[in-house]
């Protein structure tokens, strides 16, 4: 009787076993921009990696999930995310669309456009609250440690990008750049770039033409307006630049995928750029040192997505840094 009894009993929890429905697994996808390396190929899922990699290090991060901690706590993922997918696209537009018809549920952009996009559309938000951001810039940040990985190992900075053979009016660039960062003038024009409308770029009789490649995708930095004239903060920018070099600017609309291959065919002279910036060695030595194993261990992860050359094309060279930014998911309001 005993032993029936235990195949009764064995068959029962066998049977609950069964019963009890598995978890659903939740997949979010996130879009990001076709990001081009060295040979012109995509790394595909690179941001949504490199954000992964630091919520998997870091507790004070919720990137998925439209919540952002600034302080030491630990805050875990949310529960209902398993697994986070990246969806590539080629223009910012059609990744804004995609948002807005439900096929993606996020999407990466750089804090500035995403800062934009939030104050066009009144549905858009952002994981990170945009009037935080002074507090990164301005080193206001009571967790040193968060500020460390937003400002540095995911930071970039925006320059321009011309063929190697191009040296002096790199140094010539470079010199309007450290001026008008002296100067103040590159500060005034951040602290207006969401105003700024049509610049106008003067034009200075038998100077040098210099041939600027526009793509607009990504405003108030790289814009063209609803009248296709470009505008904005990079127009601005090579308008003093222009005024100091004694150069002529001429600005031709180019696809953000084809800026290399239009440098390299002499399209254009110069084109925008983005590449990894250097951390700051005194904001580490700074971090609390139970902080700082955390944040090597970030910068190792995403090490492979983030060293200095790798979006930099063979043959080509870069200017100084102008404009310094991160990036941020952005969401449709809930």
């Amino acid at each position: 009787m005993k032993k029936y009894v235990s195949l009764f009993l064995a068959l029962a929890l066998a049977l609950t076993v069964i019963a009890v429905p598995a978890m659903a697994e939740t997949t979010i996808k996130i879009g990001e921009l076709t990001y081009l390396n060295s040979d012109g190929t995509s790394r595909s899922g690179m941001l949504v990696e490199a954000l992964k990699a630091i919520q998997s290090y870091s507790g004070g991060f919720q990137i998925f999930g439209n919540t952002y901690v600034f302080n030491d706590e630990e805050a875990a993922a949310p529960a209902e995310i398993d697994h986070v997918e990246a969806v590539e696209f080629d223009n910012l537009n059609s990744m804004v669309m995609s948002l807005k018809s439900g096929s993606i549920d996020g999407m990466i952009v750089y804090f500035t456009v995403g800062s934009y996009l939030c104050r066009q559309d009144e549905n858009l938000t952002s994981w990170l609250e945009y009037g935080e951001m002074e507090k990164i810039y301005g080193g206001e940040m009571t967790n040193v440690k968060n500020r460390f990985i937003l400002d540095q190992i995911l930071g970039t900075d925006f320059c321009f990008l011309m063929l190697e053979d191009r040296l002096a009016l790199r140094d010539e660039f470079n010199q309007a750049i450290a001026d008008m960062k002296a100067d103040g003038t590159l500060d005034a024009l951040r602290a207006s770039m969401m105003d700024l409308d049509k610049v106008e770029i003067p034009e200075i009789d038998s100077a040098e033409t210099i041939r600027v490649g526009v793509t607009g995708d990504l405003p108030p930095i790289d814009y063209v307006d609803e009248a296709g004239i470009p505008a904005g903060f990079n127009t601005a920018v090579l308008a003093e630049i222009s005024k100091r070099t004694g150069k002529n600017i001429e600005l031709v609309s180019i696809e953000s995928g084809a800026r290399s291959l239009a440098l390299s065919q002499g399209i254009v002279d110069v084109v925008f750029w983005s590449r990894i910036n250097t951390p700051d060695q005194r904001i580490f030595d700074s971090l609390p040192e139970k902080r700082k194993l955390d944040a090597t261990m970030i910068a190792l992860a995403l090490s492979p997505y983030r060293h200095s050359d790798i979006d930099i094309p063979e043959g080509t060279i870069t200017t100084d840094g102008y404009l310094h930014d991160i990036y941020v998911t952005i969401y449709l309001k809930k």
